[in-house]
């Protein structure tokens, strides 16, 4: 499920940042910049000159719409995930602060391509984050019977709900003290090049693998 839902704001984002290819000013191995810079872009509000050189973009404001689109992917994800029906503006602030320091802890190393045939491909080292799968393993039982017994006041459905959440950011965030990774995982991403416009796109599913395993849930 999440997927899914992350992966429309993957294919928003590789509509817009196409790899242009060689040129007099390109890095040796454009294709690992494009990868990295696609995932610094993605998880840490971050783009590097080489990045905006290989993809020819023009308006940084392009990349930093797209990190805030995956904030607000992610964020929705955590609503599924959690079983709310629809976050109010105010926890939906709280849960994309949260997000955003969250995605500063993501571990990811790009390896240097290899060449194919009109294409490349491209190794990316996940180390998994555990900070909301210990939450989940280690204290949403016990958080879920305090929110049963508080909900038998007079607590109304939206005071349930705002505790509900402020609740969950409490606890992850309090993990993010001392965050945790999971065994590395090794993922290959696929850049080939359209013989029509001679340009490079990533292909196949690669970086929605890689989006699920940067936060394990």
């Amino acid at each position: 499920m999440k997927q899914s839902i992350k992966i429309c704001a993957m294919i928003l984002l590789l509509s817009s940042l196409f790899l242009t290819g060689c040129g007099p000013d390109t890095p040796p191995d454009f294709a690992q910049v494009y990868v990295r810079g696609i995932l610094d872009t993605l998880y840490l509000g971050e783009y590097s000159e080489d990045f905006l050189s290989v993809t020819d973009t023009k308006d940084p404001a392009v990349l930093e719409a797209e990190y805030e689109t995956g904030l607000e992917t992610e964020t929705n994800y955590f609503a599924y995930y959690f079983g709310i029906d629809e976050l109010t503006d105010t926890e939906k602030e709280h849960v994309l602060d949260m997000y955003r320091e969250l995605y500063q802890l993501a571990r990811y190393e790009v390896h240097p391509s290899v060449a194919g045939e009109n294409s490349y491909t491209v190794d990316v080292t996940v180390e998994p984050l555990d900070v909301i799968s210990r939450v989940v393993a280690e204290d949403l039982d016990a958080f879920a019977a305090e929110q049963k017994a508080a909900s038998s006041g007079d607590m109304t459905e939206e005071e349930y709900q705002e505790r509900y959440v402020q609740g969950l950011v409490a606890l992850i965030q309090a993990k993010m003290n001392e965050p945790g990774y999971h065994e590395p995982v090794t993922l290959t991403v696929e850049v080939t090049e359209d013989p029509e416009d001679g340009l490079y796109y990533l292909q196949g599913n690669g970086l929605a693998e890689i989006d699920e395993q940067i936060i394990r849930y």
